[in-house]
């Protein structure tokens, strides 16, 4: 017999806060870092596919502005829908062309057969379907990882995302399904034992931060209102997680100068020429050797949930034995902010102010990967979801037979009102066409940040407001 829902969600929110300190000390081996050269495939389901600037670009954006003398390539083979056995249908076409030397899989929120877990769904055969998908995933995952491994790719394994089962959202509820990812998940560690890959922890994390909300505020929910799909703070949420199972550090540069001695004291990760004290102004040159990571406006409220800027996004300017009194900082000679001594003393982030010239090349970068990640979501995934879920199924592939199979699934979708099937369809014939353009233009994209990720020297001054 079931729990109330309000009954249950109480009890998963004080199970997960009890576990906290255990969450926390939870080992599993580190994920690789990835170094100049690696050709990255994040494989997924619909999270992976669209999520906006997701996880994976969050990722690649880091990578973009923190190591910006490594040339990286990515690819996104998320398809919504999918599930461990379709990733392994689709392996050969999909995934195994790009030669990943890393990839990522990520996938359980399809395997677990969420409308087993529907209100009416109840008896010792639901019980043993439940349990047979789960088990089809564990397998599954393995066959995908025997492919991977035996095409040289190391492996990083990602504990599925949540379900909100706790949440007030108008979407059915199909409580129970969370508890099935959380099986995923643990799978997920056991695997990466198997195969000396690293883990990834999303669904522990998004569990805990999903419980804290909803302690305060019943209506709270870090995913949306499907219960599925984490909007963009969860995407954030989620590449932090990653970033840290890597072991990335916080520095994106230092500068520490003692004013009353008149002498740099520390630089870390740039290079500091003409240090002046002159007519009451702290002037010099700074080459830093990353650019700040640029948060965009949408995943903001990730910043609240997780420690993004203090453990991954710290780019200091520390200036001691300063007179009591207010300072401004010009950068090229704008002025970029105004702080107390006492800051400077303490640190300014730089990182945090959208005003400086770094600061905007690193959006600069933001944007090109973003319309790059459109282009994936949009389109080429779109395409890859059209071939595995029905051309694939053809025994004629001739395009006379292809496009009969799309027209009458058009029309099938659209008596049925499955939009988004109808969505697929209708931008397959239209787009699919040109689908070597579309990835030219993403390739192209990625190159171009490339480009406009290099860092530049800068003038600093700094001078008391009078």
């Amino acid at each position: 017999m079931r729990l109330p829902r309000s009954v249950a969600s109480c009890c998963v929110a004080i199970c997960l806060l009890a576990a906290a300190p255990l969450l926390r000390a939870e080992v599993a081996k580190a994920a690789v870092k990835f170094k100049d050269g690696d050709r990255v495939c994040f494989i997924g389901d619909s999270i992976t596919h669209g999520g906006g600037f997701g996880y994976h670009s969050q990722i690649a954006l880091f990578y973009a502005t923190r190591f910006p003398q490594m040339r990286i390539g990515y690819w996104n083979c998320g398809i919504s829908g999918d599930s461990a056995a379709g990733a392994v249908k689709r392996y050969v076409w999909d995934i195994a062309p790009h030669k990943p030397t890393v990839a990522t899989i990520m996938l359980g929120m399809n395997d677990v057969s969420r409308n087993l877990y529907a209100m009416d769904a109840s008896g010792a055969k639901v019980e043993a379907q439940r349990q047979a998908a789960i088990e089809n995933h564990v397998a599954r995952m393995a066959e995908l990882a025997e492919l991977l491994t035996k095409d040289g790719a190391t492996l990083i394994f990602i504990t599925p995302s949540i379900y909100d089962q706790t949440g007030t959202q108008k979407t059915e509820n199909l409580f129970g399904v969370n508890f099935a990812l959380g099986i995923c998940g643990y799978e997920a560690h056991k695997l990466a034992s198997k195969y000396n890959a690293g883990v990834a922890e999303f669904h522990l994390l998004l569990s805990r931060l999903n419980a804290l909300g909803q302690a305060k505020d019943p209506n709270y929910t870090i995913v949306g209102p499907d219960r599925v799909h984490p909007g963009a703070p969860g995407h954030l949420v989620m590449a932090y997680a990653f970033l840290k199972a890597q072991g990335m550090g916080r520095c994106v540069s230092l500068v520490e100068i003692n004013a009353a001695k008149k002498e740099l004291s520390k630089q870390e990760n740039c290079s500091v020429e003409i240090l002046q004290f002159k007519d009451g102004i702290i002037s010099f040159n700074c080459l830093e050797k990353a650019l700040p990571f640029p948060v965009e406006s949408g995943a903001k409220p990730a910043l609240d949930l997780v420690p993004f800027s203090e453990d991954l996004n710290q780019e200091l300017l520390k200036v001691g034995g300063l007179e009591a009194g207010d300072y401004e900082l010009l950068i090229d000679g704008e002025s970029v902010l105004k702080r107390p001594a006492a800051d400077f003393t303490k640190g300014v982030n730089l990182a945090l102010v959208a005003e400086t010239p770094q600061y905007k090349q690193a959006i600069q970068v933001l944007s090109d990967l973003k319309t790059r990640a459109d282009i994936y979501s949009s389109k080429l995934r779109t395409f890859a979801a059209v071939r595995l879920f029905l051309l694939s199924k053809l025994t004629d592939r001739s395009p006379e037979a292809e496009k009969k199979a799309l027209e009458e699934n058009l029309e099938k979708n659209k008596k049925t009102k499955f939009t988004y099937g109808v969505m697929q369809i209708e931008n397959y014939m239209k787009y699919a066409p040109d689908e070597a353009k579309f990835q030219k233009a993403a390739d192209e994209l990625l190159e171009k940040a490339y480009s406009e990720n290099q860092p530049k020297s800068h003038r600093f001054e700094l001078k008391r407001v009078q």
